[in-house]
């Protein structure tokens, strides 16, 4: 199956006219508000190399990819691209790895164009193609070096239709647009006690009579060593929180840290705990699979 793709006219010259040719991987990853751009680029020169009026970055990360096929069914192409980078900070904050493994590509889209060009560099003349364009999937990071999957956007179709599934849990999330809860009103900060750990935030002082709320919610250093990274609260006590998995340096005492409850989406909590029963979603009384007929 051929793929038709626009490009400029003096490029389909150049192409038509076997010219020779130097190309160049650009790759413009979109944070999920919609504004925050990142510029990367898989060319050799120090300096990047700009299009469009934009510098795509060459260095830190630097940046390969596997190939990709395009099929003429309801298929989803998959494209990985992976990152090499150092322990610096990136982007005036934690290094790269960490802020990833927090959630900074949560939601992003990713699009992949080639620029071509007559002269080392100079991308002015001949423009570029747009190759692949999705959505940020997985995210694998082994050491210094970080795997992105990036999904065709024809992967939003793969869902259930309806999107109401019969369940006994509630289908929202806690304080998203359908819970309609203020997560404002959850949140809370605190800051650590002695004797933490990787998974374990004691609280410092006297524990906040709801500290078994915590369970399922989480927890966001805002400052100290652990400044930025966000954890799931697996349960929460009188001693502190255990975190369901282990941060990449123990806190110190003192260091602060914002926590807000979550929901186990039961309906004793959302009536007794939460009061929000009206904008539950989910059906507690369908029989379990073992006794329907």
């Amino acid at each position: 199956m051929s793929i038709l793709r626009s490009c400029t006219s003096a490029l389909a010259a150049a192409l038509e006219g076997a010219a020779p040719l130097w190309s160049a991987d650009l790759f413009q990853f979109t944070l999920a508000d919609g504004a925050t751009n990142f510029y990367w680029s898989a060319w050799d020169g120090a300096n990047g190399i700009v299009y469009d009026g934009n510098t795509y970055v060459s260095q830190n990360p630097w940046l390969t990819r596997s190939k990709w096929g395009v099929a003429n069914t309801m298929q989803v192409p998959s494209l990985d691209v992976y990152l090499r980078a150092g322990n610096g900070e990136f982007n005036g904050a934690a290094q790269i790895k960490e802020q990833l493994h927090n959630g900074l590509f949560d939601g992003a889209s990713m699009l992949l164009s080639r620029a071509y060009m007559t002269s080392p560099g100079d991308t002015s003349a001949l423009g570029a193609i747009a190759l692949f364009g999705g959505v940020v999937g997985s995210i694998a990071i082994t050491g210094s070096k970080i795997t992105l999957t990036c999904k065709g956007k024809n992967n939003l179709l793969d869902q259930y239709a309806p999107r109401n599934v019969y369940q006994i849990g509630c289908s929202h999330n806690f304080c998203d647009a359908n819970c309609t809860l203020d997560a404002a009103s959850f949140t809370a900060g605190y800051t650590v006690g002695s004797g933490a750990s990787a998974i374990f935030i004691p609280w410092n002082g006297t524990a906040p009579s709801n500290s078994a709320l915590y369970a399922n919610g989480q927890i966001t250093f805002t400052s100290g060593a652990c400044s930025g990274q966000t954890r799931t609260i697996m349960n929460g006590n009188s001693s502190g929180l255990n975190l369901a998995y282990p941060l990449y340096e123990v806190p110190s005492t003192g260091d602060s840290f914002e926590a807000i409850q979550g929901c186990d989406k039961t309906l004793a909590t959302c009536q007794n705990v939460y009061d929000n029963l009206q904008h539950r979603r989910a059906y507690d009384f369908v029989p379990p699979p073992d006794t329907m007929y």
